[in-house]
């Protein structure tokens, strides 16, 4: 049996679906689902009674059910060995019309091709299809009480391009995709025949996110490898049709010539850590102490689960912060809360973070300011407290990320795991809980926690603050060595 995301894969990459049939990868969850989009939906519309189709489904169930019901949900259909899923569909008398129900804001242009191959085969079975509607959640919707359909979800005949922008209908989208799958199934089967050959590294890998098999295809990658080189359209050129493996090997004219690009090409040239000394003594030249070293963990909500929020709004549930005097002493404290336990991680935090000094976070734009700028909207009589925290953040990760320091062993990444891990003795594989999705996975399951599942969350976000602590004064290190040896 074949599926439309196959034939997705096949087309992005023979090998891709071969490894995912043959080593299916778990799915990784980036966003809580809070309520049930079809759900919402056939409430929205008041359709109260409906089919509802349900696994392993053949066509004769919903042709055998196709006069007792106007209201079709969770439709398997098949055709050809392509099996397709039909989320909405409403009887109508010269057809049926289609409801795609999205939990997000704007669904994308590219989903017309996924409407044009399920009707390949509704045309194929006979199924007419006269029109078709999308609903997706109101970015602008603000929750108070209970939730309002009718201002949460939008009912359109328009799907969105990359700049969020509705200018194409839905019908016209999909008649322009429409085409014969059949070439597509016969190239699935004869790709599953045999194991396909493996890949020279591409933008295919890493396009739109890294493929989740990089790892297997590229198991050995020289941490100098020209295709490390941050930000260059040019080092699959270099690499395919020049043929230089490393970055030591380039000649700096034929790329973009960025600092951080340079500070790689130096470091994998001379074998040794780059390190601008100068840059990084002003970088940090207005830290004071007390230093606090901040982190946040939070979950994001598709649907808002609280009273001021809107769809895809955060919830920001834990912090740990390490406090460093002028002595070096390091005090520790931190926040674990439940359910809706915004104004209290705010007035805690208020409390326990030092009311002078600066406060070093990691990747501050997109993480800690602005939860505490999304936090102060929420909550504007917090407003001027939160303010002066985030006023006097320093982020450790610029220095790493700009190309100031660089160490071959990075291979063209900056992230705190990766970095306590090449500078210090120290490493996230030593917990229980070692990334944020696994973080955000036991946050949900936080009211059945046990206590060792509580600890472990505190432990983990409590080691990212430690990590800056490690990370900061090995730098400090550097830049002391170096100052002696001038």
């Amino acid at each position: 049996m074949k599926h439309l995301s196959d034939i997705n894969k096949l087309q992005r990459c023979d090998r891709l679906l071969w490894l995912s049939k043959k080593q299916p990868q778990a799915f990784q969850r980036y966003v809580m689902f809070n309520e049930n989009i079809y759900e919402l939906t056939l409430r929205l519309f008041g359709m109260k009674e409906y089919f509802k189709g349900a696994p392993h489904d053949t066509n004769e169930r919903f042709f055998s059910n196709i006069d007792a019901y106007d209201v079709f949900v969770s439709v398997r259909l098949e055709y050809n060995d392509l099996r397709i899923k039909m989320p909405i569909m409403r009887k109508v008398h010269d057809g049926f019309v289609l409801y795609y129900p999205y939990a997000n804001c704007y669904p994308k242009e590219h989903e017309a091709q996924t409407y044009a191959d399920q009707e390949w085969v509704l045309d194929h079975l006979g199924i007419r299809v006269v029109d078709r509607f999308i609903v997706r959640l109101n970015p602008e919707y603000v929750r108070q009480g209970e939730l309002d359909l009718e201002q949460l979800l939008l009912v359109e005949k328009k799907l969105y391009n990359d700049k969020n922008k509705a200018k194409h209908s839905i019908g016209k989208l999909v008649n322009e995709r429409k085409r014969d799958l059949t070439p597509f199934l016969e190239a699935i089967d004869t790709v599953m025949e045999e194991e396909p050959e493996r890949k020279i590294r591409t933008n295919i890998c890493t396009r739109k996110g890294k493929c989740e098999y990089f790892d297997v295809c590229f198991p050995n990658q020289k941490d100098v490898s020209i295709l490390n080189l941050v930000s260059s359209s040019k080092k699959f050129e270099l690499h395919d049709i020049q043929g230089i493996e490393t970055i030591s090997q380039i000649d700096f004219a034929d790329v973009e010539g960025t600092r951080h690009q340079y500070a790689q090409y130096m470091a994998a040239k001379t074998g040794t850590l780059f390190f601008d000394a100068v840059a990084v003594s002003h970088f940090f030249r207005d830290v004071t102490y007390p230093i606090s070293y901040l982190d946040f963990e939070w979950e994001t909500f598709a649907f808002p689960p609280f009273d001021g929020m809107k769809p895809y709004d955060v919830l920001t549930f834990q912090y740990s912060l390490h406090i460093e005097d002028a002595k070096h002493n390091v005090r520790h404290k931190e926040f674990l809360g439940r359910k809706d336990c915004r104004e209290d991680f705010i007035k805690q935090l208020i409390e326990d973070i030092p009311k002078t000094g600066s406060v070093m976070c990691f990747n501050v734009e997109g993480a800690e300011k602005l939860r505490l700028k999304q936090l102060a909207a929420q909550f504007p009589k917090y407003h001027d407290a939160l303010e002066q925290i985030w006023q006097r953040m320093v982020d450790l990760a610029i220095p790493f990320s700009s190309g100031l320091i660089y160490d071959n062993k990075m291979a063209g990444m900056y992230s705190l795991k990766k970095l306590v891990k090449i500078f210090t003795n120290k490493s996230y594989d030593e917990l229980a809980i070692g990334d944020g999705i696994t973080a955000m996975q036991s946050y949900a399951k936080l009211d059945e926690a046990d206590e060792e599942t509580i600890k472990n969350l505190l432990k983990y976000c409590a080691m990212d603050t430690y990590s800056m602590i490690l990370v900061y004064h090995w730098v400090l290190r550097q830049l002391a060595k170096r100052k002696k040896n001038k």
